[in-house]
């Protein structure tokens, strides 16, 4: 790794442990704060204590370092991006957030309805909104690191374990300011403006409570540093609040005038009547080490701060791991654009615009006989349906369309991140209601329409395989990146799925992801989609013939593995791997990912294979299609099939993968190329 960047990292693990011990002053010894007039907080000598007596049964503050340990610490033990229900089995047993601190108790609380059982993603829904999770954020600002957008989007699932929706939207953009910091194109205007952006874009209510406060403070941090400092004492750097504010307002402003002076900087939280100041000097320090490295800070402050956290720089070779991953991605996007198809299209647009056109087709064209067992589908169509019956499902199906929709959303962020909020935004302005299924995406809508956080409506509803139908946008967005593209599927999932819903959706975008590739073969997808599969005993009310997710992919394969022809396999098939009703999501995505093998990845065959099984044969076949699509290219789908579209929306369909592909990868890729950087 870059040793600039290696330097700012351990800065920015060196400084928020040195915001810990420093910020706890105002507790530790109070009459080491006091001052008489603003002015002294800059003449007095900053010094932690190490040794200090607690009042027995009533401990109200505590150095929220285990805060800064657990983040780090999730990334060490997982040794790669982390989420939710990881970051969850750390915080329930934890002994040092449970320590008998009384201001700590929306954690301990946290960590009870955890042990309940409670679900991860929504463990937090109802907290009341405290600052504390921010001191876990520098972690995954620096995992994140010169990519705020992804380190707001995970510091707000992580968050999210412990918080409500505000507590999590002001960690979420101390990780973002965080990873900025870390950037060294970056000036502090730049970093300060991007974390407002975020902010603005994704979380308006804390945006519009910040704003006006971070501007003012600002500017008077700029002015005359006499009146600075007795407006900030006496106004702006005064909180009460013991654990119900929003970091930022007490850091971001001083960040450009004094992170470079790491004394003044964690002056300015301590001495204020701030009770906020065990974790705004955590953020305070993480950021003066992020812009300026370990020797921003005075040579007797690291000798007592680097010997207490070294163990903490394991993190670097964490990312270090995943900035080489990046690079082989950007190496396999680099491949598909530079590589042509016969008519002239990069490799790239080609297996897009394949993976959505086909992906239409196959949903059309299995959908008249949904439902259907496939001795239903002879008696009606000897020799089975060969092609789409009917051209006008071609834009109707659900299926299709929130495909689309989701495409659309991807478009919208212009290659930044996407998260279940954002979806649902697009779900609020773009869909119709009346076209889906009220027990799922029906209900789902309701719920964010009555506002409703969209990352968690799905965790009612009934299991239809409706993730599996339209997740493959996550696949294009992650290109040979199988492990990004499953935790962003299962986030934007729980959106308005549960269950195997979730896990099948996971495992389909880990496909699309490999067959996106352009090495990729029907074998490789296939062993990747079986890896994704979970080998953990399945958790379902009703009893099954198979013990895992991963065993039921391979006994379909295995079946597969017989067969050449895609009719001939229905019989075994249906006698074998079906379950009890025919919109389970893992029977659709094993039974499609038969058909995908059998068809060799041709869209043809694959879609006549996935229809005429019956069950769920729209989605089946779309599945199926869809994936053959991706890997062999919109160039392998016959052309009588494309002719079968309205020329509008043909053209629609191929100049959202245009835009995909202009827009929201090259954009991906700008951010990827930044990272890189750092090696």
């Amino acid at each position: 790794m870059n040793k600039i960047i290696e330097d700012r990292i351990k800065g920015c693990l060196v400084g928020s442990y040195i915001g810990a011990e420093l910020g706890f002053l105002r507790f530790a010894k109070p009459d080491l704060v006091k001052i008489e007039k603003p002015q002294e907080m800059f003449s007095r000598q900053l010094e932690p204590i190490f040794q200090y007596q607690e009042q027995e049964k009533r401990i109200t503050f505590r150095k929220v370092t285990p805060f800064i340990d657990i983040g780090v610490r999730a990334y060490l033990k997982y040794q790669h991006r982390v989420i939710p229900e990881e970051f969850a089995l750390l915080v329930k047993n934890d002994e040092g957030l449970a320590s008998p601190v009384f201001n700590w108790d929306d954690i301990h609380t946290i960590q009870e309805v955890l042990k309940e059982g409670m679900h991860p993603r929504v463990s937090g829904l109802g907290v009341v909104p405290s600052a504390n999770i921010c001191a876990a954020m520098p972690a995954v600002g620096i995992y994140h690191a010169t990519d705020p957008e992804y380190a707001y989007v995970d510091g707000v699932e992580l968050a999210s374990v412990v918080q409500c929706r505000t507590g999590a939207d002001w960690a979420g953009l101390c990780a973002a300011t965080i990873a900025a910091c870390l950037d060294p194109d970056l000036s502090v205007d730049e970093i300060i403006e991007i974390v407002m952006k975020i902010g603005h874009k994704n979380a308006r209510d804390v945006f519009y409570q910040m704003n006006k406060k971070i501007r003012v403070a600002m500017s008077m941090a700029m002015g005359n540093e006499e009146e600075f400092l007795k407006w900030w004492y006496y106004n702006g750097g005064n909180n009460t609040e013991r654990v119900t504010f929003n970091t930022l307002e007490f850091v971001l402003p001083l960040v450009k005038k004094y992170a470079q002076f790491p004394e003044k900087f964690l002056s300015l939280q301590i001495f204020a009547p701030n009770t906020g100041s065990p974790v705004t000097g955590v953020i305070a320090g993480a950021i003066s080490g992020a812009l300026y490295g370990c020797q921003v800070f005075p040579e007797k402050w690291l000798k007592w701060a680097i010997p207490q956290i070294s163990h903490w720089f394991g993190i670097l070779d964490v990312v270090e791991k995943r900035l080489k991953k990046e690079k082989t991605i950007i190496n396999t996007i680099e491949t598909l654009k530079d590589q042509k198809t016969d008519d002239n299209n990069t490799k790239l647009f080609d297996k897009i615009y394949g993976c959505i056109l086909a992906g239409a087709i196959g949903n059309a064209m299995g959908s008249p006989v949904e439902c259907w067992f496939d001795w239903e589908i002879d008696k009606k169509y000897p020799g089975g349906i060969k092609t789409v019956l009917d051209p006008r499902r071609l834009e109707s199906e659900d299926d299709n369309q929130m495909a689309m929709l989701l495409v659309e959303t991807y478009i919208e962020r212009n290659g930044t991140p996407v998260m279940a909020r954002h979806f649902g935004e697009t779900w609020k302005n773009k869909l119709n209601r009346d076209h889906f299924y009220p027990l799922c995406m029906g209900n789902a809508y309701n719920l964010i329409m009555s506002g409703w956080d969209p990352r968690i409506t799905g965790h009612w509803n009934v299991v239809t395989g409706s993730t599996v139908m339209c997740m493959e946008p996550v696949g294009m967005y992650h290109i040979g990146d199988s492990e990004y593209a499953r935790i962003d599927a299962r986030a934007i999932s729980y959106m308005y799925q549960r269950g195997l819903d979730v896990i099948a959706a996971e495992i389909l975008v880990a496909a699309v992801s490999e067959a996106l590739t352009p090495d990729a073969t029907v074998d490789s997808v296939c062993n990747v989609a079986v890896k994704a599969a979970p080998d953990e005993k399945l958790n379902t009310f009703d009893k099954r013939d198979v013990r895992s997710c991963r065993e039921y992919l391979e006994k379909c394969l295995e079946i597969a593995s017989k067969y050449t022809d895609v009719l001939a396999v229905r019989k075994e098939l249906r006698e074998k791997c079906l379950f009890y009703h025919p919109i389970d999501p893992l029977e659709l995505l094993g039974i499609a990912l038969a058909m995908f093998y059998i068809a060799k990845g041709d869209v043809r065959q694959a879609a006549i294979g996935g229809t005429n099984i019956g069950r769920d044969s729209d989605t089946i076949a779309g599945r199926a299609a869809m994936l053959s699509g991706a890997l062999s290219g919109a160039v392998s789908i016959p052309q009588e099939w494309i002719n079968l579209f309205k020329p509008e929306v043909l053209e629609k369909i191929r100049k959202n993968a245009q835009i995909f592909v202009n827009n929201v990868i090259s954009e991906k890729m700008k951010r990827l190329n930044n990272r890189i950087k750092l090696l």
